[in-house]
C-alpha cells in the first residue's frame, strides 16, 4: 500500500505538468503566430482538418510526452520542490492563455 501511494505523487506531479505543458505551448505558437506571421484568426476560420489551432494543440501534445519523463525524474527525487514548481506554474500558464486570449485572439 505505502509503495503504490509513493509511486502515485510522482505520477499525477507527471501529469499536471503535461497537462499545464499543452496551453502553455499553445499560448507561446498563437503569439507567435499574431506577432511575426500571417496566421488568420482560428475563431473566423471555417471547419478544417488543417487548422491552425490544432496543429497548435497537436505540439503543445507532443511537447508534453518530452516534458512528461523530465518531470517523472525530478519528481521522484524531490517532490515537495516539483510540487512548488508546478503551482508556480499553473499561474503562469493561466497568465499566458489568459493573455493570449485578450491580447491575440
Amino acid at each position: 500500500m505505502q509503495k503504490t501511494k509513493k509511486r502515485a505523487a510522482p505520477l499525477v506531479a507527471t501529469l499536471l505538468a503535461a497537462l499545464l505543458t499543452i496551453p502553455a505551448v499553445y499560448a507561446l505558437l498563437r503569439t507567435n503566430d499574431v506577432l511575426f506571421q500571417n496566421e488568420p484568426n482560428p475563431a473566423t476560420v471555417i471547419w478544417s482538418a488543417h487548422i491552425a489551432m490544432f496543429w497548435r494543440l497537436l505540439i503543445g501534445t507532443y511537447a508534453a510526452g518530452m516534458v512528461a519523463p523530465l518531470v517523472f525524474t525530478v519528481a521522484t527525487r524531490d517532490l515537495a520542490r516539483t510540487i512548488k514548481v508546478l503551482s508556480v506554474a499553473a499561474l503562469v500558464v493561466a497568465a499566458m492563455i489568459g493573455g493570449q486570449g485578450l491580447l491575440l485572439p
